[in-house]
Parts: structure tokens; sequence; C-alpha cells
């Protein structure tokens, strides 16, 4: 009899458990929830505020504008390799250099490949005109990359004939660079 009545105190006790157990793992879910939502919220730029900018008209109304999306980098291989000699050297010197250009349309990347004579002569006329001190350099090598760009965009738009070549090459890399 008085194991009876032991048995029939703990089944409150038990049911008071299981509710509090419950209740305990609903809060973690809704907090798990609330964690991944703010992250989420936070990482994907906040409702989209950087994809829209906002451009205000004649009558001072602000007209949401959307901005493409990026495509991904294509890059471009200026095989074969490049070698300059420099002039006006008491010794023999020159640079030997692989060019890779990028470019976020794949269009343009033909266009470099049904032209690349043209583009090859003329970034040879570039790399003709650098000296030995400029290209000793970690600016003089920059500065020929940023040159680079420019010629070949230059160059795309003279045997193109499109003036207004909206889609061109962003960047130049050096994949290799010797210079003796």
């Amino acid at each position: 009899m008085a194991d009876e009545e032991v048995k029939e105190e703990d089944a409150p006790a038990k049911a008071g458990n299981t509710k509090v157990i419950i209740i305990g793992v609903l809060a973690a879910a809704i907090l798990s929830a609330a964690v991944v939502g703010g992250t989420l919220y936070f990482v994907m730029g906040q409702d989209g505020d950087d994809a829209a900018s906002t451009e205000e008209t004649e009558d001072g109304e602000e007209v949401a504008e959307e901005e493409a999306p990026l495509e991904p980098p294509r890059y471009h291989s200026m095989d074969p390799k490049f070698v300059v000699s420099f002039r006006d050297q008491r010794s023999a010197r020159f640079m030997q250099f692989s060019i890779e250009v990028m470019a976020r349309n794949k269009d343009v990347i033909t266009l470099i490949e049904d032209h690349s004579p043209a583009v090859r002569s003329s970034l040879l006329m570039l790399f003709d005109n650098q000296t030995y001190e400029e290209m000793s350099t970690r600016e003089g090598k920059q500065k020929l990359l940023d040159e680079v760009i420019v010629d070949i965009n230059t160059t795309l738009k003279k045997v193109t004939g499109e003036e207004e070549l909206v889609a061109s090459f962003e960047a130049a890399y050096f994949t290799s660079f010797v210079i003796q």
C-alpha cells in the first residue's frame, strides 16, 4: 500500500518534467531559427540593399535602378610567351613573360582570339618601349599590366570598329616573368 502511494506521487512529477523538456526543446529550436535567420539576413546583404541603387529624376523622385549581377571572370592566356630585348644596354638583356587577361564576357574572349595577331602586334610595340630599370621594380611591372589592359581594349575597338565597345578586359596578370 505504501508502494502504491509512492507510484501515484511520481506520475505528476514525471508529467511536469516532460513539459519542461518539451518547452526547453521548443525554446532551443526557436533560438536556433533566430540565429540562422539573423545570420542569413546579414550575410545576404540586408534585404538586397546592395543590389539596387537609386537615381533621382528631374522631378526629385527617386527611382530604383537594378544592377546586373557580375558574370564570373574568364581568363585568356596570351600564348606564346613574349620575349623582348632592352635597348641601349651595354650588355644583352631581355625579358620573357607570359600574360593572362581577364574579362567577364565570353564574347570579349572570342574577340581577342579572333584578332590575336593585331593584339599581339600592338602589345609587342608596347613592350619594346620598356626599360630594364622600370621592369626591375614592382611598380614598373604593375604599370605595364595597366598599360596592357588599355592597349588591348584600344586595339579591339580599332579593329572591330566599335568605338562604344561596352564589354572589355578588366585585368592582366603575369603568369611567368624572367629578366636576364
